[in-house]
């Protein structure tokens, strides 16, 4: 297998594998998500299970009691609904921070394997100037304008990114 091969298998597994993480943070957002919301509904049927069970003790005191009791199961209605709006509300937020953090992730690796592609694309194009010019000596029209800029590069020509492929061979010679 050549180097240029090995590099354009490394290249494609970074890529895949930057896929993977992704996929996989977006996952761990969703569940989260899922989660956040079961805890909210769970906590939702405890409270409202909690005033009902308020609700039949009233019953059983004086009327002045029962009324007193209701006003209280009333409000604590409300609140635990209020606690459970604000509870699924910071769940939601947290998911939603959870997968802009992720897909902030994934942009970054993302990134990352494309410079770490051109970084090896580079010395690949660099590598070829120098088997090629060791192989076959001087540099000649044959070579590619990236051979030629490695090869110009390396030897310390200046202004060589701006050079044109005839300006390259000629300084090269």
């Amino acid at each position: 297998m050549s180097f240029f091969q090995n590099l354009s298998k490394m290249v494609s597994r970074a890529d895949k594998k930057a896929d993977q993480l992704a996929d996989a943070a977006r996952n761990l957002a969703a569940d989260a998500a899922k989660r956040a919301g079961g805890f909210a509904d769970d906590a939702s049927r405890e409270v409202n299970k909690l005033a009902a069970q308020a609700k039949r003790e009233g019953t059983k005191v004086v009327k002045n009691a029962q009324r007193e009791g209701t006003k209280v199961v009333k409000k604590a209605t409300k609140t635990a609904k209020t606690v459970s709006k604000d509870v699924k509300s910071k769940a939601t937020a947290a998911a939603k921070t959870a997968e802009a953090r992720a897909n902030k992730a994934a942009k970054t690796i993302a990134t990352e394997a494309k410079v770490v592609s051109k970084t090896v694309k580079s010395s690949a194009a660099k590598a070829a100037a120098g088997v090629k010019e060791a192989l076959t000596g001087a540099p000649d029209a044959s070579w590619s304008v990236a051979q030629l800029r490695a090869a110009a590069k390396t030897r310390g020509v200046a202004g060589y990114s701006t050079m044109s492929k005839p300006q390259l061979l000629k300084a090269l010679r």
